[in-house]
This record gives C-alpha cells, sequence and structure tokens, in this order.
C-alpha cells in the first residue's frame, strides 16, 4: 500500500514495525465524563491522515472527521450525548443531535414532527438514540493492503408494534481516505411496518466557510418553502455566520452515474492559501433517491448537512397523506451504500469537478 509517500509492502511493514498500531488501526472504548457517560466510541486512526469516530451507543453513527488533523464535521453543542438523554416528542430529538460526520434518522418515521394514525412522532425517529449489539471493531491484511472496520446491529422494536433492525459495517483502508457505510434493514417482525431513512451528513468549518461551494452532478433542486426560496440563487454558495440566520431546506434529485449512483461534495478551494478541502458524498439513488440540503448558516449552527433519504422531510403524516410513504414487509431486507471520500486538494476538487459538474 502507498503511505508516507511511497508503496510500501506488507512484509516490510511487518519488518519495521513491532504492531499495526504503530501506524493506526482501531481502539473501542467508553466515554467516563458528563453527559457522554457511558457511551461506546470506536476510534478508527489511518496512516493516511483519516481519523474517525464511531458510536455504537448511538446507532452506529460516526461523530468526529479529520483529516490530517482538519475537523470535517460539525460538532453541536451537545457534544456526544448519552442516549439515557433522548426524548421523543417534537423537536426533542435537537437536545442529543450532537451533529457529527453521519446521525441516522429513522427507521420508521423522520423528518418533522407529526402525529400519524394516533401515534405521536418526534422528528428524526428513534434510530440514532438505540445502542448496538454484536459489536465488531477490528482490522486485517488483504495482500499488502491494511483494512479496518466496525460493525453491529441496532434494533428499533415495540411489543405489538414495528419490530426493525439496522445492520451496519463502516470500512475504511490505511492508504486511503475513504470511509464506506453499508447498511441492511430488515423486518424483523410480523407485520408490514412505514420505513423512513435518511442520513443526516453535518459538514461544518472549515470544509464550510465563507466562498466554499456545493458541487453536485446534473440536479433539480426545489425550495422547501419561502425561506428556502429567498436564496434559491445561492443555495450552493455559503457565507460567513449570521446571527438568527433562518434554515434554508432543499430537495435535490440528482441524476445517477452509470453505476446508479448520486453524487454531490462540498468543498472549499480557497482554504489554507488554496491548497483546498472537501468531502465527497456517493450513495445509491435507487433506494435513497432524494438528497436533502440544509443549509444552516448561523453562528455556532453553521453547518450544511447533505441527506440522502428515502422519502419527504415534511414528516411521516404528509407522506402517508401524499401516498409516498414506504413499507417494508415481514423479511424484507433494504441495502444502502455510502461512500465518503476526502477531497485533499483543488486538485481533486477540479477533478470532481470535470466529471460530475455539467
Amino acid at each position: 500500500m502507498e503511505i508516507f509517500g511511497r508503496c510500501v509492502s506488507r512484509e516490510e511493514i511487518l519488518q519495521k514495525t513491532g504492531d499495526i498500531s504503530q501506524l493506526g488501526g482501531v481502539k473501542y472504548y467508553e466515554y467516563i465524563d458528563g453527559v457522554s457517560r457511558g457511551v461506546r466510541a470506536v476510534d478508527i486512526k489511518s496512516p493516511c491522515g483519516l481519523e474517525f469516530t464511531v458510536l455504537p451507543d448511538r446507532g452506529m453513527d460516526i461523530s468526529g472527521c479529520f483529516y490530517n488533523a482538519i475537523p470535517v464535521a460539525w460538532k453541536s453543542a451537545t457534544r456526544e450525548t448519552s442516549p439515557v438523554y433522548y426524548e421523543s416528542r417534537g423537536v426533542e430529538w435537537l437536545r442529543t443531535f450532537y451533529g457529527g460526520l453521519v446521525t441516522t434518522c429513522g427507521l420508521t418515521t423522520m423528518g418533522a414532527a407529526s402525529i400519524d394514525e394516533g401515534e405521536e412522532l418526534g422528528i428524526h425517529g428513534r434510530i440514532a438514540n438505540i445502542g448496538a449489539e454484536n459489536v465488531l471493531a477490528d482490522g486485517k491484511w488483504e495482500g499488502d493492503r491494511y483494512m479496518m472496520w466496525v460493525q453491529g446491529k441496532v434494533r428499533e422494536a415495540k411489543v405489538f408494534g414495528d419490530k426493525l433492525q439496522l445492520t451496519r459495517k463502516i470500512t475504511t483502508w490505511m492508504d486511503e481516505p475513504k470511509i464506506v457505510l453499508e447498511d441492511v434493514v430488515e423486518n424483523i417482525g410480523s407485520i408490514s411496518s412505514p420505513f423512513m431513512i435518511l442520513y443526516h451528513v453535518n459538514i461544518g468549518f472549515p470544509v464550510i466557510d465563507n466562498n466554499s461551494e456545493l458541487l453536485e452532478a446534473r440536479a433539480k433542486v426545489t425550495p422547501r418553502d419561502e425561506e428556502a426560496e429567498k436564496g434559491k440563487d445561492s443555495f450552493n454558495r455559503f457565507i460567513s455566520p449570521v446571527r438568527g440566520f433562518a434554515e434554508q431546506v432543499y430537495f435535490h434529485d440528482i441524476e445517477a452515474d452509470e453505476e446508479g449512483n448520486s453524487n454531490i461534495a462540498l468543498v472549499n478551494e480557497k482554504f489554507n492559501n488554496g491548497s483546498g478541502i472537501g468531502i465527497w458524498l456517493k450513495f445509491n439513488k435507487d433506494n435513497l433517491p432524494v438528497l436533502t440540503q440544509w443549509k444552516q448558516m448561523g453562528m455556532g449552527e453553521y453547518v450544511c448537512g447533505i441527506e440522502p433519504c428515502n422519502g419527504s422531510v415534511k414528516g411521516r403524516k404528509f407522506a402517508r397523506e401524499s401516498g409516498n410513504l414506504k413499507f417494508i414487509e415481514p423479511g424484507q431486507e433494504v441495502r444502502f451504500r455510502l461512500e465518503f471520500n476526502i477531497l485533499k486538494s483543488v486538485k481533486d476538487i477540479q477533478a470532481f469537478r470535470k466529471k460530475f459538474v455539467k
């Protein structure tokens, strides 16, 4: 594999290190203080510069993410809160929303709070506040390349109700700043269940900064409401933080590439005196047909969410009444794959622009 500017074989690495942890690897631990106390975490560190943290007790989601110590993900003031503080009603989900690279929303509801067929539903569902079981964090050689992963199962279940299970595997490699997230959602119950899922990807400073840009393949972009309509001509451009900024939300129908994937990136070409930094998200369009963009240029809440989803964020009641609510049948499995690539330089950004931006 290529690290430190040259190709290095497995044999050479084994000869020159006492253990692979000298270069990077996987560390499984538990927070012991404050609102994070008791939350299990897995740090994955790579000599290519990529570092990120997976939280098994928060739905197997990814919190912090860094490239060469440059933060990629936005982190909120709540920090990595234990799920014991989760509140399900209305917008109280926000009390445990730490941001991070990926917060999963679902599995039986996501988006706006609503009352659907008599059931009171808070925003974005429960899955991000449920602990995983059968967690395995490990690494291994594949030829001359070393891969690392963490996997586990998260169950959202209710007696006399819906019973869905999320099986997740997150993989990376020591020689490439790339993360692959693979999910299988299965209905392990005996009734047909509403199925709503959204991957809340939260990108922050310095990838998001004054003059940063959103790049994507050809797409139809629709403002959610009047507030978004005001900014529709600059939905893909970013400004300095504004006190009292009202969020703007846009729906993107992104044209799929020849492999059936939608491609979108957030980039800052002016970062570090023009060296550039960005992140590219690729996801399968068949199961995630829409991307919701959450543009929030507030002070402290300075973030752009790029959120692949399988339906509307207007809530489950709206989805049902509009005839667009999806269901998952007993025994049925639905698979998802998201790929995150760090755009390390202006050269990488320009290559993305050339390949995808029409």
